[in-house]
Formats: structure tokens, sequence, C-alpha cells
């Protein structure tokens, strides 16, 4: 140990300043230990999480839609976008679309979201001409603005570099550790144990929604197989989407919903004409739903007052899944369909698109006609 003394005042008595020798040691193992014990605590984890069926999956982050989303403003000629919730996103396998039409989609649905704010936005976007899938969840189209993934919509309007250069280097890390998912993230994980018993009168909040797919880079997702196979991980998320359906704000009086659904049917009109008048196309789909899930749609917005109604503003080809029988497949949580079912499902929408507007004499590149 070594002491100095120093001052900017040679007239005044300075401390004394202590100089401290680093020790000899052997710092090379103690770096090699520190590298293996963090090597072993992510192997642990991810371990852990692949024996619970988690496998590598991409992050369906808000720059992953923003990469999608650009694929419309580069002018693909006879391009097809699917806008919508999750079970547009789910339900489909793009792969399959391409195979059956000679065009990979370009998925834009967002899960929790209503898809007509996104219809009017390209419907201003002057670049896109092509084939407009609208998937229709009956609650979420009375949701005011895009709703649950608001936040992608304006990521895409502001990314930066610096954001667009994240997303990419994120991207090989979503691909190779099964851990690096928003639903099993350490603090995340230990946020959601019972370690306290629930306090009588506190305020509602929402149950967060559970890991309940696997996406591909394209944003082409599947449901996750566990919440087929694990009837337990299956009931946490059937009463997370009664426990978020029952806590809905109440309606507005009936003139005020009127009104505002007169407004929503007068902007898709608007929209769709403004997309035909470009040389585009739009159509409708209901995908299928089932137990309580159908039961609260059907009861919130019954068909005839919101499915025949939004097609007759759009005078636009529909397809409901409860008048085609090969739609009306197995949705094992209520809302979405297995994934063992998606290859059917596409393949019949296809058909079915093809036909229903060779009905009205319409034949779109798209769809291969």
């Amino acid at each position: 140990m070594r002491s100095s003394t120093s001052s900017s005042d040679p007239g005044l008595d300075a401390e004394p300043v202590i100089l401290r020798d680093i020790p000899p040691g052997r710092w090379s193992r103690t770096v090699m230990l520190t590298v293996a014990l963090v090597v072993a605590a992510i192997g642990g984890w991810e371990m852990y999480w692949r024996s619970q069926q988690v496998v590598p999956a991409y992050g369906n982050s808000d720059g992953q839609w923003a990469e999608a989303r650009r694929k419309v403003d580069q002018g693909r000629p006879n391009a097809t976008v699917f806008i919508g919730s999750s079970r547009t996103q789910f339900d489909f396998r793009l792969s399959v679309w391409k195979e059956e039409t000679g065009v990979e989609p370009i998925q834009l649905a967002l899960e929790g979201s209503n898809p007509l704010p996104l219809l009017t936005d390209l419907a201003q976007d002057e670049d896109f001409r092509g084939l407009l899938l609208v998937g229709i969840t009956p609650p979420l189209i009375f949701q005011p603005g895009i709703g649950l993934r608001e936040g992608a919509v304006e990521h895409y309007r502001t990314e930066t570099p610096s954001e667009r250069l994240g997303t990419l280097l994120s991207y090989p890390l979503e691909a190779t550790f099964a851990f690096y998912n928003f639903d099993l993230k350490l603090f995340t994980v230990l946020a959601r144990q019972p370690w306290w018993p629930e306090r009588a009168g506190l305020p509602y909040h929402p149950p967060a929604v559970r890991k309940i797919e696997n996406m591909r880079r394209n944003r082409d997702a599947d449901l996750w197989e566990r919440v087929e196979t694990d009837p337990e991980y299956n009931a946490i998320v059937t009463s997370t989407w009664k426990a978020v359906l029952e806590n809905l704000p109440p309606p507005p009086p009936p003139d005020v919903a009127r009104k505002a659904f007169e407004d929503l049917l007068a902007q898709v009109t608007r929209d769709v004409e403004a997309i035909r008048a470009r040389g585009g196309e739009v159509v409708f789909l209901r995908p299928p739903s089932s137990g309580w899930f159908r039961e609260f749609e059907a009861q919130v917005a019954p068909r005839e007052r919101v499915w025949k109604p939004l097609l007759a503003a759009a005078n636009a080809v529909g397809v409901h899944f409860e008048d085609h029988p090969e739609l009306q497949v197995p949705t094992p949580e209520w809302s979405h369909i297995s994934s063992r079912f998606e290859e059917q499902f596409t393949r019949a929408v296809v058909r079915i698109l093809r036909e229903r507007l060779a009905e009205r004499g319409i034949h779109r590149p798209e769809l291969g006609s």
C-alpha cells in the first residue's frame, strides 16, 4: 500500500490519498468461473422451458409488424393483405395460401385489436391496390381506435434507424432461445406467483394474456400446442377471455351506440370505395369461435345486427364460418383454431372466396383466378 499527498494550493494541508495495489490473483480462473455460471444459469432456464413445450419463436414485436407493413409501401403488384385480430393472425397458414394462389399474404393482423382503423389506413395508402381480407371479431370492432396493439402502428410511423436495428439484432435470439418470450421473463414469472392471498375490495385489473402462440419471421402464427393438450393451461386461457369480456365497460346509451355504428358503417363504405377506385378489392371473414366466447358474441353483437349491416355497407363478399361446414373446425380455447386444422381452413377460405367473387363476376389475380 502506498500513500501520497497532493493539493492545488501549496499553502493548505492536503488529505493523504491511499493507493491500494490489486492483490495478485488468478483472474483468468475467476472470469472462466463467472462465464461458466452464467452459461449454466441460462442453460438451465432454457432447459426448463423446453420441458414445458416451449420452442423458439419470433416475438410478434412492434418492429416485426412495422417490417411487414413496409412491404405494402413497396407497391408489390397483386399484394394480398390480412388485417384483423388474433384469429386472423393464428387461423391461416401463409405458406398454404401461397401454395394455393401463388401469392404470400402480408400478415398485418394484431391481437386484441380493431381492424377497421387499419382498413382506413390502407384506404389512404396509394401504394395498396391489391386484395384486402378483413377478419371480424364482433366485439372488437366497437373498440375506440385500434386497441391493444395501437403502439405497433405508431411504431411503424415513427420508427428510428436504431429501433429498426434493435429489431434485427433481436431476431437471432428469438430464433434460438425458447425462454426469449414476453411471458417467460424471470420477473414476469415471479410477479404472477400467488405469494399473498388476494385482498377484497381492490380495483379490478384484467388478467394478463399468457403465451398462446408460436410465430415465424413473416408473422405466420400458430396456436400453441400446449393450449390444446394441457387442460390446466387451457383453463388459464379460457378464464382470461371470460374475465376480460365480463369486465368490459358498460355500453353507451342506445341512441349514442346507434349513431356510432352508423358512423362506423359510413367510414367502411368510404374506405372500401377508395380501395376499389385504385383497382383493389376488399373481402370480409368471420373466423370460428365456440363455447362461452361464441355465446357472448351472439349476445352483444348478433349476426343480423353487425355482420350483415357491415357487408351491406361495404357491398362486399363476406365468408362466415357458420355458413360453411369445412370452416367449422375445433377452437380449443373458444377463440382460435387448432394448428392441426390451419391447412384445411386456409384452403377452404381460398376456394370459397374464388367461388363467391366469381358469382359477382370478379376474378382477382391475387387468388390465382
